[in-house]
Formats: C-alpha cells, sequence, structure tokens
C-alpha cells in the first residue's frame, strides 16, 4: 500500500490530468466587480484513484506549501488554459466547485 500525502505540487497535477484524473475548483470567496475585472478567490483539489481508492488532494506551491489561490477571473481562465483543460468552469458562489479534465476529442474526421 502507497503512502498518498494529504497536498499535490503543480507537476503531481499534471501527471493527475494525464492519467485521467480530474482538478475540483473550489470557489472559497465570491466575485466581485473591481474597475474592469472580478476578484475572487479559487482554491484547487487533485482527484485521483490510487490504489483502488478516490483521493482529493489539496494543490500547495513553494516550499512552504501555500495552499495555491488564484484571485482573479482572469488568472483562473489562463490556469485552466495552461493545465489544458475544457470546458473551463468557473464557480461562482463560496462552497461551489467545478470539475476541469483534459478535453478528450471523440469526433472522428
Amino acid at each position: 500500500m502507497r503512502e498518498v500525502s494529504p497536498v499535490i505540487t503543480l507537476a503531481g497535477v499534471r501527471e493527475t490530468l494525464e492519467a485521467g484524473g480530474t482538478v475540483e475548483v473550489e470557489c472559497i470567496e465570491s466575485p466581485t466587480r473591481v474597475s474592469n475585472q472580478f476578484q475572487a478567490a479559487w482554491k484547487f483539489y487533485a482527484v485521483a484513484e490510487v490504489d483502488g481508492q478516490t483521493h482529493r488532494l489539496l494543490l500547495v506551491h513553494g516550499r512552504d506549501i501555500k495552499t495555491k489561490t488564484i484571485r482573479t477571473l482572469t488568472g483562473l481562465l489562463s490556469f485552466g488554459m495552461d493545465l489544458g483543460v475544457s470546458p473551463i468552469s468557473v464557480p461562482r458562489h463560496v462552497g461551489e466547485r467545478a470539475v476541469w479534465k483534459i478535453y478528450e476529442d471523440t469526433s472522428e474526421d
């Protein structure tokens, strides 16, 4: 049995997505309009199956293991694009969650 840490790095999130896992985006501060952009706060979890069990791992960054939090809608969309997920759903209310995954093109040309 493998030990699973309750946190994951960005590199681990990318591996999780490539292996068919998902990313949960949770709104922790509802969006408000400030000038010409929306500000809020979202945090992220990688959801992956390890040894037959599903684990939800908090995305952290840096050596001090701080929770990765994005504070603008533009930043959230950019992060989703960088991860290669589609569609990029945006939770708008505190506690609301969206699930991101790698887009799988099933159309036949």
